[in-house]
């Protein structure tokens, strides 16, 4: 089993980051069509990822460093663990861009 990780920082608050995080999660899976969803969809598959976690670490600034980390099988029963880990790290910066703007909008910092 290989162990992929990647973080990102994104300029918003922690508890915000895991809010969005677990909004995207449950609309991704159930209605990838609402609120803007289906543009920062995961790309790795689900079938990929044995197991996983994701940390929400508050950073200087009222920002945070989000990282995840997948459990995937050896790359003799899917694609080679370089390109799922590359896929990781764009699913996550696209996650950050994407809680930035919802940041944004919904003026999160107060």
């Amino acid at each position: 089993m290989a162990t992929l990780t990647s973080s990102v920082r994104a300029d918003v608050p922690a508890v915000f980051a895991d809010r969005e995080w677990n909004r995207f999660m449950r609309r991704s899976l159930f209605d990838s069509s609402a609120d803007g969803q289906a543009s920062v969809a995961t790309t790795v598959r689900s079938s990929d990822a044995r197991e996983g976690t994701v940390a929400f670490r508050p950073a200087p600034d009222q920002a945070v460093t989000i990282t995840v980390e997948l459990d995937v099988p050896p790359s003799g029963t899917g694609e080679p663990v370089s390109q799922a880990q590359a896929r990781l790290d764009r699913d996550l910066e696209r996650f950050r861009s994407f809680v930035e703007r919802r940041c944004d909008e919904t003026h999160c910092h107060g």
